[in-house]
């Protein structure tokens, strides 16, 4: 279960997930000839491609629609897709897409720039209520025509970087009649689906692309996406070979299935994600005053980050299968990793000596702070989720050594939701975030100070720090230049600042765990979602016709 936040998702439940209800559900129909099957979580909550906004709706409209750009999820670079090329002006504000000649939708009719323009627009319209619209930054303002059957213009009001990926996000469907999925431009379209059992994918026999040989695309038959909630019996049904893969273990379940298939279970190493913990520092909590002031201190929350022995996170809590880290970035971003970032490592006496210089003293085994009270906070987390908990347990007795006594409180979700953002009583707080887009632009809701998703003092009116107005600087500069060298400066610095204050002090990289069937051919696995089916269209099982 997961909380959408723009292009960043907080994770609620990164581990074990327990059996719940729809288990059955698995088996609810056979497998056709040449069709591929794999699992989601529950039912998608739209099958029209302009208006999703949840994870398991993204997974059809990604297997379905055809986009003028596609972002390869391997190479991280936006490529041409129905558009055969695209161009940008200097400004950044007009864009000129020209399509491939001779496109079709799924049911055979011809593909043109009035079908462009039309998906456009229709994304576009308020009333649509598309949430890709917000990526256009003023989507009232845009304008797009047809030059021709071929060739589409779009005006933007103003530059929105990395303008390409939002067109990875916007399906081309027929114009005036939107189909929800039933008629594409995409490689497959949605031919049935049963609610809480499956839904079911057919081949675009009308889908543009070939392979090197000139074989048309995709290869499989169909793909049947089975609903289903339970870890245990997806795991069953996989080691069975029901299912031709998982796109996404948890650690425990991972090693379990390492040792029945051990040629199917992938590391990849380390996510996009992060896994941190920080304080909370907003004037507006009901904390006393001498808590606020400790959270607030530079020597305190660096002395914490100092303590605590990221190794040891990833070796007991994830089983091996996670990376310390120590930035917002992983290195698994190969675009925007800081190889230069200086950042507090484990040095527990250096953590002491940092702290009697700010005024705090040892009494026996218990810290006390400058006001003379015993250094005494919880860390709030999930329930459900073993890893966090484990790492929270972990915490708590490397800051120990430092005299400080720590409580390990967990929550469930909403309640822990509604501390984090509402009340705003909690002392300190251990989640994940979810970077479902490398480019740090997506991060603005969680670096800008006035953002409610800043989440260590959010929705400050002016910033509350020197060095929070100096993230705020660099993220508006970032995210307005057109030079990728300014904007790889702005960014470095906002990752050093961040790494010196530590407002967030981060944990680790949850390393990506996997699995496909030895007879799934195609497979080449990416960093970014989706790990395993990015190249759908180009998998399919040994042997299949």
């Amino acid at each position: 279960m997961s909380m959408r936040v723009s292009r960043l998702t907080l994770l609620a439940f990164a581990a074990l997930l327990l059996p719940m209800a729809r288990t059955a559900a698995a088996q609810a129909a056979s497998r056709l000839p040449g069709e591929l099957v794999w699992t989601i979580g529950y039912d998608p909550k739209t099958f029209d491609p302009a208006k999703v906004d949840d994870q398991e709706s993204e997974t059809v409209r990604y297997l379905t629609a055809g986009v003028l750009l596609r972002f390869n999820r391997l190479t991280q670079q936006v490529e041409p897709e129905l558009a055969q090329n695209w161009t940008v002006s200097p400004d950044g504000r007009t864009l000129r897409f020209t399509l491939r000649p001779g496109l079709e939708f799924s049911d055979g009719s011809s593909l043109s720039a009035r079908d462009v323009v039309w998906s456009l627009r229709r994304v576009l319209l308020p009333a649509t209520q598309a949430p890709v619209a917000d990526e256009f930054l003023t989507p009232a303002r845009v304008s797009v025509e047809a030059v021709n059957d071929r060739t589409v213009v779009v005006h933007l009001p103003q530059r929105v970087i990395g303008i390409g990926k939002v067109f990875d996000e916007i399906a081309i469907e027929p114009a005036g009649r939107p189909s929800e999925g039933r008629v594409t431009s995409g490689p497959f379209f949605v031919n049935d689906y049963l609610r809480s059992q499956y839904v079911r994918l057919r081949r675009n026999p009308h889908f543009f692309r070939k392979d090197a040989t000139g074989r048309a695309l995709p290869y499989a038959s169909g793909i049947r996406l089975d609903i289903l909630e339970n870890t245990e019996q997806e795991i069953r049904l996989f080691l069975r070979g029901d299912y031709d893969l998982i796109d996404s273990l948890p650690p425990d379940y991972f090693a379990l299935l390492a040792k029945r298939s051990p040629g199917s279970a992938r590391d990849l190493g380390p996510s996009l994600n992060t896994e941190q913990m920080w304080f909370n520092q907003s004037p507006a909590s009901p904390l006393p005053g001498w808590e606020k002031a400790w959270f607030r201190s530079h020597a305190f929350r660096v002395a914490v980050s100092q303590a605590i022995h990221r190794d040891d996170l990833a070796r007991i809590a994830y089983d091996g299968h996670a990376t310390p880290a120590y930035s917002f970035t992983s290195p698994a971003n190969t675009v925007w990793y800081d190889r230069a970032l200086t950042a507090p490592h484990t040095d527990v006496a250096a953590a002491q000596a940092a702290l009697a210089a700010a005024g705090f003293r040892r009494q026996g085994s218990v810290l006390l702070g400058p006001d003379g009270h015993p250094v005494r906070f919880s860390i709030l987390t999930n329930t459900g989720n073993a890893a966090r908990s484990k790492m929270a347990t972990l915490i708590q007795q490397d800051l120990a050594a430092l005299g400080m006594q720590v409580t390990v409180v967990t929550l469930d979700f909403p309640a822990l939701i509604d501390r984090l953002m509402n009340t705003q009583n909690y002392e300190a707080c251990l989640l994940g975030l979810e970077n479902v887009d490398p480019d740090p632009n997506a991060m603005m809701n969680l670096w800008l100070s006035s953002s409610p998703n800043h989440q260590w003092d959010p929705s400050e009116k002016t910033p509350a720090t020197p060095w929070e107005a100096e993230i705020d600087r660099l993220m508006h500069l970032q995210a307005s230049t057109g030079s990728d060298a300014i904007r790889r400066k702005a960014v470095n610095r906002v990752q050093q600042i961040v790494a010196n204050e530590q407002p967030f002090i981060y944990l680790v990289y949850p390393n990506l765990l996997v699995a496909a069937s030895p007879r799934l051919e195609g497979v080449r696995p990416a960093v970014l979602e989706p790990h395993l089916t990015w190249n759908a269209d180009s998998l399919q099982l040994r042997g299949a016709q």
